[in-house]
């Protein structure tokens, strides 16, 4: 998924002209350390509109970093160099922590949470980001290697996965969840808060979204038993029929099942039984991060 917005910063806060997002599916068909050729031209090219249109805008500065699967990359330089090239953008690969750090400025200026300690949650393709913030600040961060593009390719392989496949999905990041000691020393937290696609899909589909409303998706509250529901329908149908149900974006139709997993295993390994869903997140956190170029 790749992002643009356009906008300033006034007072700490962040006022979008505009925004735009393209699936791009970096991740799809990653193997050995190597984006799949056509993946990553795709991107390349996204990238690369995306900054012609903010030049055109005016921009007086364009940020833009590189998060999970990149970070896998065995030659990064492919990548980086393409966007030199192509984009003539300098993009930087951040690592997990500082990704998280990011999305969790852009989620507590989104949901006006500045005075109030929350665990942010950010599923990514190949690794979800949790987030302790407090005043507005993310006082730890914690980058887990998996994702709805990692899970999908690894182990729900048929269309709908079967049930076996689905456990098996569920025990490996249920395994993982118990096993990060990092995690484990994260304090307890009334609220969990949810940024990313798979969280906003999930509270469209719940809502049964005709058309994409940022306003009625910021704030939305999803139940476990919700997001529970609405898995058990998503694998009732392989995915082509899931892009008939109102709230799904095309080219999240193989992956929505994934990510329901993780934020269910994420909720019942951290006793959530609420998730609040947020706009705000990588992007806004970007545009809002007080050093540029990072360090």
């Amino acid at each position: 998924m790749l992002f643009r917005s356009l906008g300033t910063v006034e007072m700490g806060a962040l006022k979008r002209a505009s925004v735009e997002r393209k699936i791009t599916r970096l991740a799809g068909k990653f193997a050995d350390g190597r984006a799949h050729p056509e993946s990553l031209q795709r991107t390349v090219e996204a990238v690369a509109e995306f900054a012609r249109k903010a030049r055109a805008y005016g921009a007086v500065e364009i940020r833009a970093v590189c998060t999970g699967v990149a970070r896998r990359l065995d030659d990064p330089f492919t990548l980086l160099d393409a966007l030199a090239d192509q984009a003539r953008l300098d993009v930087q690969i951040i690592d997990g922590r500082l990704e998280a750090a990011i999305s969790a400025l852009g989620g507590a200026s989104e949901m006006g949470l500045s005075d109030r300690t929350f665990l942010l949650m950010d599923v990514g393709g190949f690794s979800t980001e949790l987030a302790l913030v407090e005043n507005a600040q993310p006082a730890r961060a914690v980058s887990l290697d998996f994702g709805a593009v990692s899970l999908t390719e690894g182990y729900l392989l048929d269309d709908p996965p079967t049930p076996a496949q689905l456990q098996d999905c569920g025990q490996a990041v249920a395994d993982l969840l118990k096993n990060n000691d990092d995690l484990a020393q994260f304090p307890a937290v009334e609220t969990l808060v949810g940024t990313a696609g798979t969280v906003t899909t999930l509270a469209a589909l719940d809502l049964k979204m005709e058309r994409y409303d940022p306003d009625q998706i910021n704030g939305r509250i999803l139940s476990a038993a919700t997001i529970e529901r609405l898995l058990e329908k998503l694998v009732s149908m392989p995915a082509a029929e899931r892009l008939y149900l109102p709230g799904l974006e095309k080219g999240r139709e193989d992956l929505i099942p994934a990510g329901a997993i993780i934020c269910r295993r994420v909720m019942e390994h951290l006793h959530f039984e609420r998730l609040a869903v947020t706009e705000g997140g990588m992007l806004e956190g970007m545009a809002l991060w007080p050093q540029w170029p990072l360090d």
